[in-house]
């Protein structure tokens, strides 16, 4: 994914960069690299943010979705 295509897909999603931090688990300066195309944007990261542009889902149920990945992973290990 390129810069522009992240920049674009975290407008589309309504993300904020601290919605991305956090959902992503990064800092700010990842996610300033990515902005920039200073670093490549990670497959995961760009798959996510097309999915969710694309079925619509919002901040809140992509962070639920993710807090609950967390803890169905945690009770796996």
């Amino acid at each position: 994914m390129k810069a522009s295509e992240y920049k674009a897909a975290v407008a589309v999603t309504g993300l904020s960069a601290a919605g991305v931090e956090r959902l992503f688990g990064v800092d700010h300066v990842t996610t300033g690299r990515w902005a920039s195309g200073e670093q490549e944007v990670p497959r995961a990261v760009g798959l996510s943010l097309l999915l969710m542009a694309a079925a619509n889902v919002s901040v809140t149920q992509a962070q639920i979705l993710a807090d609950g990945a967390d803890i169905r992973l945690a009770r796996i290990a």
